[in-house]
């Protein structure tokens, strides 16, 4: 009879062995099996899964100029379409960056801003203008939505960090210490080797695995958003979709059957309450986004809502106790409030402005004045000097007039003096009184005439 082959995989390769039906084994090929088959028992060690590892969306990282990414966002500004899953897992990409997003950090409202803003840039240039919206509400919230999604796929990635790196005992704490993964900063993984064996931190994670250990509420949704399960359905109906009519979907599994026994009467239960119409909500949309309210048929099967997020719809839509429309206008709200207080800013600047421009008015006026009475001042100056200079030749004449002789022998006059006297007294005074306008004294005794 013919011979079949059969592998058995070790940790380091693997070896192919024949094995022969029973009636065909003679006693060398017994011998030579048995043989074989103690050795690779003693050498066959636990299978490690091969994976592929984290998805890198290289391809959006290096998406061309002349290509875009088409997003279509619901009226709760959450990506609905086939897009959805590739956007949302590149933003997990930029989580994953160390230096972006360090693991050093406690939890995301820690992180600062200035990193959530850098890790938003690379969002807006995207070279996709179909992704960043130019309203100003749905810029907010969206994003407002891509920071979330960012903080929560940090969080997940710590969450698988620790999953495959701790081991419990602190006294193993610098083996782990020193397996540093290559995903990450040597500095930022001891801070959180260190955290992961604090008391604190030891006794939150026994109480979050009790807490996760009793939920039995597990949606089958996959990696596809409670919103782009809800767009499909609202296209497929053609009517708004709420959180109790896709409750069902989100937890049935492919095969017709119902997670858990608890879920299939909470089911149930939906159902009848949705058989009557005086209990379906009043909505339009139809875009994906599920409607809710706080007495809905879900709020009375599953309870009122508790602080946080609201049950059934996803993430992103919050707050709790409130419609999703009101959480927008509140983004509305903030979006106004900034803006007047821009708007504020600009016009106290404005007003300071306006006041040294008037003092710059004030002060030009000043200095033209000025520059007036320098003009004048400039020609008394100068007339001065051209009266000075007439007193001069005035006074050098009368010189002259006195020490002539004018008398002759035939005709013997005095010199006329006198009238030169008067003239230069003139001259003088004047003077004075070009002085005196110009800010000096006169003094009346030198100007008296003689």
């Amino acid at each position: 009879m013919g011979r079949r082959k059969a592998k058995l995989r070790t940790r380091s390769k693997s070896v192919t062995v024949e094995r022969a039906s029973s009636q065909d084994v003679d006693e060398v090929d017994q011998e030579t099996h048995e043989a074989s088959t103690q050795a690779s028992t003693q050498d066959v060690q636990p299978v490690v899964r091969v994976t592929r590892g984290p998805s890198k969306y290289l391809d959006i990282w290096d998406l061309p100029d002349e290509e875009v990414i088409e997003l279509e966002l619901n009226s709760e500004h959450q990506p609905v379409d086939d897009g959805a899953r590739t956007f949302t897992g590149f933003l997990g990409t930029i989580a994953r960056k160390p230096h972006m997003c360090p693991i050093r950090y406690l939890n995301w409202k820690v992180m600062p801003e200035e990193n959530k803003e850098e890790c938003w840039r690379l969002v807006e240039v995207l070279k996709n203008e179909n992704i960043v919206p130019d309203d100003p509400i749905a810029y907010a919230a969206l994003k407002r939505f891509v920071l979330q999604k960012i903080g929560k796929a940090w969080r997940d990635h710590k969450s698988r960090l620790k999953k495959d790196h701790y081991i419990p005992d602190s006294r193993n704490k610098a083996r782990v210490k020193s397996n540093v993964p290559t995903r990450c900063i040597s500095q930022d993984w001891d801070i959180l080797v260190e955290h992961w064996y604090t008391d604190d931190a030891v006794i939150e994670s026994e109480k979050n695995k009790e807490r996760r250990s009793k939920q039995d509420d597990v949606h089958t949704a996959g990696s596809c958003s409670f919103a782009v399960h809800a767009a499909k359905k609202a296209k497929t109906d053609g009517c708004p979709v709420e959180r109790s009519v896709l409750y069902p979907i989100l937890h049935t599994h492919k095969d017709g059957s119902i997670v858990n026994p608890v879920v299939a009467a909470k089911i149930d239960k939906m159902k009848e309450l949705m058989a009557d119409p005086a209990n379906h909500l009043q909505s339009s949309d139809t875009t994906g986004s599920i409607a809710w309210a706080p007495d809905d048929v879900f709020a009375k099967v599953m309870g009122k809502e508790r602080k946080g997020r609201i049950r059934g719809v996803g993430f992103g839509p919050s707050p709790s106790g409130r419609s999703s429309n009101n959480a927008l206008t509140d983004i509305d709200t903030h979006s106004r409030q900034a803006r007047d207080n821009e708007v504020a800013q600009l016009k106290a600047t404005l007003a300071t402005m306006e006041e040294k421009l008037a003092d710059f008015d004030e002060m030009k006026e000043k200095l033209a004045g000025f520059d007036e009475m320098k003009e004048k001042l400039s020609q008394f100056e100068e007339m001065e000097q051209r009266m000075a200079r007439m007193l001069h030749q005035m006074q050098h004449i009368s010189s002259q007039c006195n020490q002539r002789r004018f008398y002759t022998r035939r005709n013997r006059r005095k010199p006329p003096q006198k009238g030169v006297s008067i003239a230069a007294g003139f001259l003088t005074t004047a003077i004075e009184l070009l002085r005196h306008r110009n800010g000096g004294g006169i003094d009346r005794r030198n100007s008296t005439r003689r």
